[in-house]
């Protein structure tokens, strides 16, 4: 039996400042690289096959200490780049209430169908994340494969490895250098744990909540 481990990339100063960044390629900030820091050393003790992750450079900044111990290569694909915002890139959640109320709301009722304006709509996203997920996936059952990306995405391919409705994205909580591990045994897939930063030694996310220990 092979496990997934969906990571969502380390904190990034549009994070902090709850600024929706979608595309613009951030490096991560000085939290961020600590948190990879903390995920890497993690993963020492985790059997690894395969490492892919997003071409943008606070995915790949994440997924490089898990590379250099297991001595992998890490796989980019734009395809799991973040959902584009479009014209709400570089703003806040403020700014962006301010002018679209009611895409924003939209946006969070019903995320399958919002289609930002001058971006994309998770639709969209699933339908990239799908192809190559869909490759990913049917490679030999018992490989570990860790996958790099961000909340967005990490969101979508839950959605899709569960079967479930992408307006129902919004329930999964996917914090900054968090691992989702999903089992695989042939073509089904149970969920191991969700949203897990344990490992993590500055244990408080951009949300400003401090969260326990994995018992």
């Amino acid at each position: 039996m092979g496990k997934i481990y969906l990571i969502r990339h380390g904190e990034t100063d549009a994070n902090q400042t709850f600024q929706f960044q979608g595309h613009i390629d951030n490096p991560l900030n000085s939290k961020g690289f600590k948190q990879t820091a903390d995920l890497g050393k993690y993963y020492e003790g985790l059997e690894l096959d395969e490492i892919y992750s997003s071409s943008m450079q606070r995915a790949r900044q994440t997924a490089e200490p898990l590379a250099k111990f297991h001595g992998l290569k890490i796989q980019l694909l734009d395809e799991l780049k973040e959902v584009c915002f479009g014209e709400w890139e570089g703003l806040s959640y403020e700014e962006v209430k301010a002018k679209w109320n009611d895409q924003l709301e939209l946006f969070f009722k019903q995320p399958a169908q919002c289609r930002m304006p001058g971006g994309e709509s998770f639709d969209d996203v699933a339908a990239r994340v799908r192809s190559v997920c869909e490759d990913i996936f049917k490679s030999d059952s018992d490989k570990n494969i860790a996958i790099v990306s961000h909340g967005g995405v990490v969101r979508v391919q839950l959605c899709l490895l569960l079967g479930l409705d992408l307006n129902k994205l919004w329930m999964f909580g996917v914090h900054n250098a968090s691992t989702t591990c999903i089992a695989k045994w042939q073509d089904r897939f149970t969920i191991e744990y969700v949203n897990d930063t344990h490992y993590l030694k500055d244990n408080v996310n951009s949300d400003g909540i401090k969260y326990p220990k994995k018992l």
